[in-house]
């Protein structure tokens, strides 16, 4: 007869103390079963003591033998790394873009890319610090935790207050730069504005240091700085425009000052001040002073409307060309202000209906409560009196700068350094006068019965 063999418990660990097993063997032969006892005998001997899983004792018990999975350890979370989330396509240099048909414009190889200060350029995820594991002996293991995104801010760019973006300081034009994105507050053009470069659409300031072709176009918030010409093509600026050189049968729109060389069959419109040398053939219009001055300082051919004064050393040429000059915008302004008299009227009319409207509803409600409909009636009848209120003071006030634009315009004049010739027609506000013969040195003005006279 076999001799009894009592049973065992047998207690296998990992080498890195993360997980336990237990088998159970069962007595042969009439020898003793082992017991739970024993089991925390072995689980004590071996340094168990975190995450048993007694359930699991238990099946062990019962499982023929076969191990069981008693304890496992905690695996330690590793943090993750902090990143950026683009707003924007990190790319640099030129990239054109196809409409719905497919068609490309050559002229535009979208090398600006606007962007308005404040507006938010990448997300900043931050690192995460993981958390720690435990192992079966309840000895914690350390976790790696994340690193910070790396952020680079260049020229124009910043971090925002709380961290959290990147964001435009400035704004500009924003671009890749190898690693991170700048925002050019001004963009230089090294050569000339063609099919390398494409047009030019730009919030900031644009210095041109070539020539703009025919065809393509430079349009800027700021201003534009163009040291050769501008040849069949159009220059719009909410700023200055300075060209060192002259526009030859372009458009020029500006909303500040110009300066120039010299202007050629050119279709020009500065709100403010213009300053050149000579106009050939032009058609201007000036909202400040337009000063011919340096060179031969000549205005001839073409028309020229001006809401300032004038200056220069020649208007017109021997060659008798038809040249005209417009001075001050009187006809605009009287326009203007009979439109707004014909408007105040019919705001004083609705301003006298929404006074009856409330006065009747206000006495009303003094009587007895109104309906909701009512109510409802009062408040926008009150709401729209105050706005008509607020829109008769604006146009009075219009009104009167009006007429202190039309009393100032008859102080208004030409002066002429050198000479006007025939061909050369000068209109002041509704008064006109014809150079009839070659004249010298003088002052072109409206007197005192509103006649256009040369001194």
């Amino acid at each position: 007869m076999a001799s009894p063999m009592d049973g065992l418990v047998n207690i296998e660990v990992d080498d890195r103390f993360m997980n336990a097993r237990l088998t159970i063997i069962p007595a042969k032969n009439g020898g003793a079963e082992a017991t739970m006892d024993m089991v925390k005998d072995q689980l004590a001997l071996n340094g168990i003591r975190y995450n048993i899983d007694e359930q699991a004792l238990e099946q062990a018990f019962h499982n023929n033998g076969l191990s069981v999975l008693i304890a496992k350890g905690d695996t330690p979370v590793d943090g993750k790394n902090g990143y950026l989330v683009y707003h924007y396509e990190r790319r640099s240099g030129a990239q054109m873009k196809a409409d719905e048909f497919g068609n490309v414009d050559f002229r535009d190889l979208g090398l600006i890319q606007n962007i308005e200060k404040g507006v938010v350029i990448a997300d900043i995820f931050p690192e995460t610090p993981g958390s720690p594991g435990r192992d079966i002996r309840g000895i914690e293991i350390p976790q790696y935790p994340g690193k910070p995104a790396k952020i680079t801010t260049g020229n124009g760019v910043a971090l925002s207050d709380d961290g959290s973006h990147l964001i435009s300081s400035v704004a500009g034009n924003l671009r890749w730069n190898k690693d991170h994105f700048v925002v050019d507050k001004e963009i230089t053009v090294k050569g000339d504005i063609d099919l390398a470069v494409g047009n030019i659409d730009f919030i900031g300031d644009v210095n041109i240091q070539g020539n703009v072709l025919e065809g393509f176009i430079v349009r800027s918030k700021g201003n534009v700085t163009i040291a050769g010409n501008v040849t069949g093509a159009t220059i719009e600026a909410d700023g200055n425009i300075t060209g060192k050189l002259g526009f030859v049968s372009s458009t020029i729109v500006c909303h500040g000052n110009i300066q120039i060389s010299f202007g050629e069959n050119s279709d020009i419109d500065c709100d403010g001040d213009i300053h050149a040398q000579s106009f050939v053939g032009c058609n201007v219009t000036c909202g400040g002073n337009l000063t011919i001055s340096g060179g031969k300082s000549v205005i001839v051919g073409g028309k020229y409307t001006c809401l300032s004064n004038i200056e220069a050393n020649y208007i017109g040429s021997d060659a008798y060309v038809r040249t005209l000059i417009v001075l001050g915008n009187i006809a605009v302004l009287a326009e203007e202000m009979n439109d707004l008299k014909q408007g105040l009227k019919d705001f004083e009319n609705q301003l006298h209906q929404l006074e009856m409207v409330c006065n009747t509803l206000q006495a009303q409600k003094k009587v007895q409560k109104l309906t909701p409909e009512r109510e409802e009636m009062l408040r926008r009848s009150i709401k729209a009196k105050f706005s008509h209120l607020a829109q008769i003071k604006e146009m009075n006030e219009r009104i009167a700068d009006i007429e202190h634009e039309i009393e100032n315009n008859n102080d208004l004049c030409i002066k002429v350094k050198k000479a006007a010739f025939p061909g050369v027609t000068v209109r002041i506000n509704s008064a006109q006068l014809v150079v009839a013969q070659k004249t010298g040195p003088c002052t072109i003005r409206m007197n005192e019965d509103k006649d256009i006279v040369m001194k």
